[in-house]
């Protein structure tokens, strides 16, 4: 991937252009435009099975690992750079733009050796850097205050909340610009909801997030932009106070007032 400079809020840190994609013979997005600004919060919403994630997943090509999945036409941009060019290094894409999953799912190894995984999998072996690193992400991710003195617990025994800021770590350890969470929350009790969010607030500024989620109230919370999804097409995007306070399409408007699921 691309390292070459460009300015806070570019407009096309993230340029999604024309994207068609299915599985198999069942189409799931219809000419996706859609520009993700440098830095931005940006809340991808709109009913179940209407793409949100479909399009997550394809920023780091993780559906690369869906057999029957496919790019029918269009293009993903980061930094100019097309992810579906022959010569992306998938790899290298997914070092860039990590991943934080519905379900929290640590390892069934010690917290430390979740928080590391990646970069042993990268193959870093300093004892020195791999501790530094450690701490490193899991003081972004809100938790070494009450992991450090059991770093080598098993991390199945953290709460789900805490489970969730261990993956939001192990996300984070290889030093992503972007980060992409599909319902991250989904799964947690309202306390840990909270939890998260204020991380994602804290962390303003420090990556560039795509968060899919069903919960309107925490898009309007944590977004800088929100985009509706409607039937694998996007219906309407925009700042996040525009979208709620006056949206610009029926369709949008009917959605957040729940008369359109």
């Amino acid at each position: 991937m691309s390292d070459s400079p460009a300015s806070n809020h570019d407009a096309h840190f993230i340029q999604v252009a024309k994207f068609n994609y299915a599985y198999g013979d069942h189409q799931v997005l219809f000419d996706v435009d859609l520009d993700l600004h440098r830095e931005d919060i940006t809340a991808l919403i709109g009913p179940s099975g209407c793409g949100k994630s479909t399009l997550l997943r394809s920023i780091n090509r993780i559906n690369d690992l869906v057999e029957i999945a496919r790019v029918l036409s269009g293009s993903i941009k980061i930094d100019g750079v097309n992810l579906y060019s022959s010569e992306v290094d998938v790899i290298s894409l997914r070092r860039n733009v990590g991943m934080v999953f519905q379900k929290y799912n640590p390892f069934p190894r010690s917290i430390f050796e979740n928080a590391v995984y990646g970069l042993r999998v990268a193959g870093i072996k300093d004892k020195s850097e791999l501790e530094e690193a450690a701490e490193r992400s899991l003081r972004i991710a809100a938790l070494w205050d009450e992991v450090k003195d059991r770093l080598h617990s098993n991390a199945t025994g953290l709460s789900g909340g805490q489970q969730q800021r261990l993956c939001i770590a192990r996300a984070v350890a290889l030093k992503p610009r972007i980060l992409l969470m599909d319902e991250p929350c989904a799964a947690l009790d309202p306390i840990a909801t909270a939890r998260i969010e204020d991380l994602i607030a804290q962390l303003r500024g420090q990556f560039t997030f795509v968060i899919v989620t069903h919960n309107m109230e925490q898009a309007k919370r944590i977004a800088d932009k929100t985009a509706f999804f409607y039937k694998g097409k996007v219906i309407e995007c925009a700042d996040t106070m525009d979208i709620f306070g006056n949206p610009k399409n029926k369709l949008t408007e009917s959605y957040i007032t729940g008369r359109l699921t």
